[in-house]
């Protein structure tokens, strides 16, 4: 058994990133199912929407992914480890598309191309 000492830091970050953007995946989902709210009536409705099964499994995903992050950032400088929450943008996009059945637009074509060109650019002349 690995110990998360053991596992690089990429592969810890990417867990990280993917698990934050499978939280916001399930709070969209969980919302979709509980229904539309206000910010002046959110706080009457927190204890509900928060015990929503799916909220409540992104807010799990959301908890692991910050400890992940931890690990992360006691390895690397914030500088280089920040930018690589990008990609969380990028899952988002992709969760929309593929579970969620959103459209598919060029701006976030485009958009997520050019966030990976940037965190290309980030792996080849930081750290």
């Amino acid at each position: 058994m690995y110990l998360i000492s053991e596992v690089p830091p990429m592969a810890v970050a990417l867990g990280s990133i993917m698990l934050g953007a499978t939280g916001q995946f399930l709070f969209r989902l969980g919302m979709l199912t509980y229904g539309k709210v206000t910010v002046t009536g959110i706080w009457g409705q927190l204890g509900a929407i928060i015990f929503t099964p799916a909220i409540f499994a992104g807010f799990v995903c959301f908890g692991l992914s910050s400890f992940l992050w931890l690990v992360v950032i006691s390895r690397w400088e914030l500088s280089y480890a920040y930018p690589l929450v990008a990609l969380g943008y990028v899952l988002a996009i992709f969760y929309g598309t593929c579970l969620l059945h959103e459209h598919l637009t060029f701006p976030k074509i485009l958009g997520s191309v050019l966030i990976l060109a940037g965190i290309s650019v980030f792996g080849l002349w930081a750290a």
